[in-house]
C-alpha cells in the first residue's frame, strides 16, 4: 500500500453502525488546538473542527481518525516510530504481525481506520501511473489497524486479483460482520487473522491517471520512503 489514503466522508457515517461515542474526539480536538475547557455552547463548532482536521487526503505522520474497542473515536499520528528507522512504519504485513517485535505487543490493541479510498502507483517500465482504489459508489469502509496510544499503522495483505496488476499489496479491510470481533480485545489475534484477507474482486473500483513528469519522481520517492 502506498503512502496516501482518503477520508472524504463525515466520520459520523459510522456513528450508528458502530454505536460510536463522539464526545471523546471533541475533547481531544479541544486539547490539541488550545487546551481550552469544554464549553457546551461551542460543542457543534468544536466537533466540526475536529472532523475537518481528519478528512481529506492523509499522508504519513498526519493525524488520522481511529476507532477504539470502547467505541470512541481517537486521533493518532499515521505511522509507528521505530528506533533506528528514519521514517514511521505506516504499514504492517498481516502475514508476519505475530513475528515482529514492533507489532507483537499491539496485537490486542486493534483499531479500525475510516477511509473512502487509497492510492497505488502502477509501474510500467520507467513510467508510474497513479491509481485511486475505492469501493463502489465511493462508500466509506474501515481498514484494519494497530495503535499504541499515540500512533497507528494500517495492516496490509495480498491484493485482490482485480488490482494485483497495480500493486502487490493492499490494505486489509474489515467487513461489517467482523467489526465487533476485530475490536474485542478479549478475542486472541490468532482467532482473527483470517479476517485479514483480500476483498472480493467485485467490490473494488479503481481509476488510473498518468502522473505529470515533473511530479512523478518526487511523489514516488516519498512513497518509497514510507512504504514497507
Amino acid at each position: 500500500m502506498c503512502s496516501r489514503f482518503d477520508l472524504n466522508s463525515d466520520i459520523r457515517a459510522f456513528q450508528v453502525q458502530l454505536a460510536l461515542d463522539m464526545e471523546n474526539i471533541r475533547r481531544m480536538a479541544m486539547d490539541e488546538n488550545n487546551n481550552a475547557l469544554y464549553e457546551q455552547d461551542n460543542a457543534s463548532d468544536d466537533l466540526e473542527t475536529a472532523f475537518d482536521s481528519l478528512t481529506g487526503t492523509r499522508r504519513p505522520t498526519d493525524p488520522i481518525a481511529v476507532i477504539l474497542p470502547d467505541r470512541t473515536i481517537a486521533i493518532r499520528s499515521w505511522g509507528l516510530s521505530v528506533p533506528g528507522l528514519k521514517a514511521p512504519m505506516i504499514n504492517a504485513r498481516s502475514e508476519t504481525l505475530a513475528e515482529k517485535p514492533t507489532f507483537r505487543p499491539l496485537l490486542e490493541r486493534r483499531c479500525l481506520i475510516p477511509a473512502t479510498g487509497w492510492y497505488e502507483w502502477r509501474k510500467d517500465g520507467s513510467s508510474k501511473h497513479k491509481n485511486r482504489i475505492t469501493l463502489p459508489d465511493h462508500q466509506p469502509f474501515l481498514f484494519a489497524g494497530l495503535e499504541n496510544g499515540h500512533e497507528a499503522t494500517i495492516i496490509t495483505c495480498a491484493p485482490s486479483a482485480s488490482i494485483a496488476h497495480i500493486h502487490n499489496r493492499m490494505p486489509a479491510v474489515i467487513g461489517p460482520s467482523h467489526l465487533a470481533h476485530w475490536l474485542d480485545p478479549a478475542i486472541a489475534f490468532r482467532d482473527l487473522h483470517h479476517m485479514l484477507a483480500p476483498l472480493p474482486d467485485h467490490v473494488l473500483s479503481w481509476h488510473e491517471e498518468t502522473a505529470r513528469p515533473d511530479n512523478a519522481d518526487q511523489d514516488q520517492n516519498q512513497i518509497d520512503l514510507f512504504s514497507k
